[in-house]
């Protein structure tokens, strides 16, 4: 995929790498400065009459940039901690979670917040009989969950000819789906990607969370895809770092112009089996529509065991 590099783009400051980066990088950066207060300007300045008096504003204002950076580097590092991904053991016991239930153990009648059992049978059985889409259209990549949208994105470049990869379910560390393209060195990542279907405008704090994954990755390149699109702020930050911006009307332009065996290839993978029914982010089961105080909204099928929640897209059900 061909990208137009921003002839203004801007590179982030000291400050803001730190800030999106890992804790180590702040912690580094601290460091530094510590010796720099210690001993690297004593040793340049305290030997000059002139200069020398310049060594006590030097090293407090050292010593209070070592300060900034170490508070940061404790806020990433505690930001890290309570976001840190499901050990490898237990990812793969939820893999080994049978994918399907009974729809009669689906839903319990007697519960309040959940539809009753014929009711969800008539769902499901309206959702197994509904005609499968027979093009690509704006609506049908609204329509698609979750998981199976990002699932779709990776399976896009995969198409295209670029060898890509989704990352495991749970905490993905800002990345959906890793991209590789350097023949000499095929193991190392040249671009990653970020999905979001959501029912509403992706903001800037989506994309600066994405270019600190590049900043700590260091790498030059990164895509977000995003269906319903991204408001202006994120659109001005994307072009200034060196981030591809798609949404459902530039993701539709890109499938017109693949073969039309490619295009349909993806639209049948796309709309396989329960492709509208969110994926519980938790345990990686479907999830059922269930009525709430609030209005309707998506539960885990696994519910007590699990009690994961999506709110429903509007255009999803």
């Amino acid at each position: 995929m061909s990208r137009r590099y921003h002839k203004s783009r801007r590179e982030p400051g000291l400050i803001e790498i730190a800030a999106t980066s890992n804790w180590k990088v702040a912690a580094g950066m601290s460091l530094v400065c510590v010796v720099g207060a210690l001993f690297v300007i004593p040793a340049l300045f305290g030997s000059s009459r002139v200069l020398g008096a310049l060594v006590p504003m030097l090293s407090a204002f050292a010593w209070l940039i070592a300060c900034v950076f170490g508070a940061i580097s404790l806020l990433r590092f505690m930001k890290e901690q309570s976001s840190a991904p499901v050990p490898a053991a237990n990812m793969a016991a939820r893999r080994t979670v049978p994918p399907r239930v009974e729809p009669a153990i689906r839903q319990k009648p007697e519960s309040n917040n959940a539809l009753n059992s014929n009711e969800w049978g008539q769902s499901a059985a309206a959702s197994a009989t509904e005609a499968k889409p027979t093009k690509w259209s704006r609506e049908v990549v609204n329509r698609i969950e979750w998981k199976r949208f990002e699932d779709l994105c990776c399976e896009f470049y995969k198409v295209l000819g670029i060898r890509a990869e989704t990352t495991a379910l749970g905490a993905d560390g800002g990345v959906d789906v890793r991209l590789f393209q350097d023949d000499t060195d095929p193991q190392r990542c040249t671009a990653v990607v970020q999905c979001k279907a959501w029912n509403q405008l992706v903001g800037v704090k989506e994309i600066r969370e994405l270019r600190g994954v590049m900043a700590h990755e260091k790498l030059d390149k990164a895509f977000f895809m995003a269906p319903n699109g991204f408001t202006d702020d994120a659109r001005a930050f994307a072009a200034a770092n060196g981030i591809t911006l798609l949404d459902s009307r530039l993701f539709l332009a890109m499938v017109e112009r693949l073969p039309e065996a490619s295009a349909q290839h993806l639209l049948t993978f796309a709309t396989a089996g329960e492709w509208a029914i969110p994926t519980c982010p938790s345990c990686g089961d479907k999830m059922v529509a269930r009525d709430g105080k609030r209005g309707r909204f998506w539960g885990c099928v696994r519910y007590p065991k699990c009690r994961a929640t999506m709110p429903m897209r509007a255009s999803a059900f």
